[in-house]
């Protein structure tokens, strides 16, 4: 067992005892509560929960089998071995007794080689006093930071040997950014040893002033009334926090029509975020669309495209099905159908994975065409739960 500080930049939180697994153990006193991390603030043990889901998820890529073969056990002695670093916040741990500041570890401005995608963690590697920023990095799918040109930007993979993720990546950037939308861009890259013709990359969006804050963080920061949904709550704290509430909700209802129109399932609280201020803690703007991979039916088998399948999709997030999720909709025209890309653009870049069948491109297109005709029917005030039930 260890003591550390939890940090933000170079202000002090409260002591931490630290167990040989990579768990916290003990809490000391705060001495500084305002500037505690947001999520399960409601909740005695907090801070447990925020270390625990902060370390990078064990099923990710490969990441269990690397561990071991570095000789680290756990994902969380993982995450304390690089002091809990992050590129999209300032909080970490400095050991008690240590003179380290925030300006010698954070990883906006100091290097890092750190390449998970490709099997390597370099633990054992002490040349170079150096952290990591993968020890925090989130989600399933394999993926790693990289600095290129002195620019941080994120790579990752696929799930299978089918670029599709990838491609879903820049298709759905496209289309947002065609809506006057704001969208993490990403573009395809091909990495050398994988199955997969492409993965994707994209430039960090946070930095020294601006840190990214999920929206299940916003919403177990403060307790929610019983008497409103996950969705109203959420939109009420960003609101006392200093973003606009008409604003939040178009941006809401904005992203569950582009998601219904790509069939995306995997927007989950942690693939919605606001932007934070780093010095005034103030909420700043609605994150830019990210992480739109698992869309387009990904993994799913191919079936005959009828309109109960088509409206049948489960979600994540506020809600586990997309019709339920449409209900919270108020403004149905926030899409301008006119913007989205032709079907002859998805064909064209479904055919650079070099494994994907012509079965599946059409089943992508069927799929496609027909959620934008029930967009289309929705926009005009249709209830599409008629037709499904």
């Amino acid at each position: 067992m260890a003591m550390y500080t939890l940090m933000r930049k170079n202000e002090e939180i409260m002591m931490l005892q630290i167990g040989d697994d990579g768990n916290i153990v003990k809490l000391g006193k705060k001495s500084n509560t305002a500037i505690l991390p947001l999520q399960n603030r409601t909740s005695p043990r907090g801070i447990i929960e925020w270390w625990r889901d902060r370390a990078i998820p064990i099923k990710q890529g490969k990441i269990e089998k690397m561990l071991r073969e570095n000789g680290i056990e756990t994902n969380g002695l993982y995450l304390t071995h690089n002091l809990g670093l992050s590129l999209t916040d300032y909080y970490w741990i400095r050991p008690i007794g240590s003179e380290l500041t925030w300006e010698d570890v954070n990883l906006f401005d100091n290097d890092f080689k750190e390449n998970l995608l490709l099997g390597k963690i370099n633990y054992n590697d002490n040349e170079v006093e150096e952290y990591q920023p993968n020890s925090s990095l989130q989600g399933n799918l394999e993926k790693t930071w990289i600095i290129d040109n002195g620019i941080r930007k994120l790579v990752k993979g696929n799930h299978d040997i089918y670029s599709s993720e990838s491609i879903n990546e820049v298709i759905i950037c496209d289309a947002i950014v065609a809506q006057g939308r704001d969208a993490v861009t990403y573009s395809l890259l091909h990495i050398d040893g994988k199955n997969y013709d492409y993965g994707c990359i994209s430039s960090l969006f946070t930095s020294q002033q601006k840190e990214l804050v999920s929206a299940y963080a916003v919403m177990t920061s403060e307790l929610k009334p019983n008497n409103i949904s996950g969705y109203e709550h959420f939109i009420n704290v960003c609101d006392k926090n200093g973003l606009d509430r008409n604003i939040v909700r178009e941006y809401l209802e904005f992203e569950i029509l582009i998601d219904f129109i790509f069939s995306n399932r995997d927007r989950h609280l942690t693939n919605i975020s606001i932007l934070r201020d780093a010095d005034t803690l103030k909420f700043i703007s609605m994150a830019p669309i990210y992480d739109s991979g698992k869309s387009m039916l990904v993994g799913r088998d191919i079936v005959p495209v009828t309109d109960k399948f088509v409206l049948s999709q489960e979600s994540q997030g506020f809600k586990e099905h997309e019709l339920d999720l449409l209900k919270y909709v108020q403004n149905r025209k926030l899409i301008d159908v006119n913007f989205l890309p032709k079907v002859e653009y998805i064909e064209e870049m479904y055919r650079k994975d070099s494994q994907v069948s012509e079965e599946r491109i059409k089943f992508v297109k069927e799929m496609y065409l027909r959620k934008i005709d029930m967009y289309e029917r929705f926009a005009n005030g249709e209830n599409l739960s008629a037709i499904r039930f």
